[in-house]
């Protein structure tokens, strides 16, 4: 009630979508974070036996143990999400966690930490996708009409030069090299992960389609 009284009606409904998100990844994915074995228990029961959600079982103290699975997982594998909203995503995170800390669900040490993996989502998951539409783009235009083998895996960016990538795939394609525009490459991070299919041509491995990016 207090941001709807503060903010203009487009952000507050852009933070209800966020906190909405958020709540569907803690009602699928929040069990995971429980490590009390009596809090695992009580899960069991009444999800199984009740059908009650993680939300409606657990209090708001149980937020921040999900915060990075949400932010580094859900939001990019689960969610189309837009730049805005990743950005968006980052900032009300990061109000959640000082109204966790004032409300006294969280102690100021833990709140450091989650606001931390809050302002570090704000910077790179909107760089990661505009990332993600730069090599969607490119591939559209530039994809070559004849190769003679393909990778398609998730490659880990092990080194950038100006319109050159290095990339080692997560299988067993070892180190291969990827010609880009500079404006591409100028957006890519060191250590950032892309899920690529790669086509092999006589001028070296091309882009033939592009899916996301996945930051550090």
């Amino acid at each position: 009630m207090d941001q709807q009284i503060r903010l203009k009606t487009r952000s507050f409904h852009r933070y209800e979508e966020v906190i909405d998100l958020l709540r569907h990844c803690l009602n699928g994915y929040g069990y995971h974070e429980l490590d009390n074995s009596s809090d695992i228990a009580l899960y069991e029961k009444l999800y199984f036996q009740k059908n009650r959600e993680f939300c409606v079982i657990f209090g708001p103290d149980k937020i921040l143990p999900s915060l990075s699975n949400f932010l580094n997982y859900f939001m990019i594998r689960k969610v189309m999400a837009s730049e805005t909203l990743l950005q968006a995503t980052g900032t009300v995170t990061k109000k959640l966690i000082k109204w966790l800390e004032e409300g006294g669900y969280i102690d100021k040490e833990y709140a450091m930490r989650g606001f931390r993996i809050a302002t570090e989502a704000a910077r790179e998951l909107p760089a990661a996708e505009r990332l993600a539409r730069l090599l969607y783009e490119f591939a559209q235009k530039h994809a070559p009409r004849y190769w003679t083998s393909e990778l398609d895996d998730y490659f880990n960016i092990d080194k950038i030069r100006p319109g050159v990538l290095l990339l080692s795939g997560t299988g067993s394609s070892g180190i291969v090299e990827v010609r880009v525009p500079k404006d591409i490459t100028d957006h890519c991070r060191e250590g950032w992960q892309v899920n690529l299919l790669l086509g092999k041509t006589r001028n070296g491995w091309c882009i033939l389609e592009t899916g996301n990016v996945y930051p550090s």
